[in-house]
């Protein structure tokens, strides 16, 4: 076997890191514009949250426009998350043990909501095959290597076909399961294979779901550059 050949035949090997590789690329853009609806259950209630918004690089900013929350607005500049309640009129930058608290309601924790690529602080440690319900899939293990992610261990299912994620599950360093995360629906969206909706569940408590739907999005397309201040969450 010729060394051309040999390195041809290793290129095409399935690691633990080639896969995650795939799925960070996968989930990376440098712009996005998205406008999308949360529903929120807790117990018999169920809430439905519409918002509208853009990213650029680490920055992001949401607006929400549903009657109840209507003009509440979230700015992340870099490492900090600020909001903007209208009632008071006021802006309120979210630190500390402010950031485990929950997201307007829902399963999803501030924490989670500014974490920019989160797969960056794990590396796998194993990588399996299992099927369920006739789909092939991997079975990635992940730990968090540098003590700073809000999960110590994830384990992933991932469709073999387009190496996309379809299911997460997030645990303690003690092995405690805290959140369930699974893309209920992907699109083909500039060149991406982007999950459009997603259902997060916090299984430390009862009769509770957050649902992500995302009813427009696009990447890598121009975004206002004025919304990425502080002036702007007044306005």
């Amino acid at each position: 076997m010729n060394t051309f050949m040999l390195l041809f035949l290793l290129s095409q090997q399935v690691t633990p890191e080639s896969i995650l590789d795939h799925i960070r690329e996968n989930l990376s853009y440098s712009t996005s514009r998205f406008t999308a609806q949360i529903e929120i259950r807790k117990g018999k209630r169920v809430l439905t949250k519409n918002f509208s918004g853009y990213s650029k690089g680490d920055n992001f900013y949401i607006e929400f426009t549903n009657p109840e929350d209507r003009g509440v607005k979230y700015l992340k500049l870099r490492k900090d998350l600020y909001v903007y309640l209208p009632d008071i009129d006021d802006v309120v930058r979210m630190s500390g043990d402010m950031l485990k608290q929950s997201f307007m309601g829902s399963d999803l924790s501030y924490e989670d909501l500014v974490q920019e690529d989160p797969l960056r602080f794990y590396k796998p440690t194993s990588l399996s095959d299992t099927a369920i319900e006739g789909n092939s899939l991997y079975v990635l293990e992940l730990e968090d290597t540098t003590g700073t992610a809000p999960y110590f261990r994830i384990r992933m299912l991932v469709d073999k076909k387009t190496k996309t994620w379809v299911k997460e599950e997030l645990f303690t360093k003690s092995g405690r399961r805290l959140k369930e995360v699974e893309a209920l629906e992907y699109r083909a969206i500039g060149g991406k294979y982007y999950p459009v909706a997603i259902i997060m569940k916090d299984l430390r408590l009862k009769d509770s779901y957050t649902k992500f739907v995302m009813s427009d999005v696009s990447f890598d397309t121009p975004v206002p550059q004025n919304i990425f201040r502080l002036e702007f969450l007044k306005k």
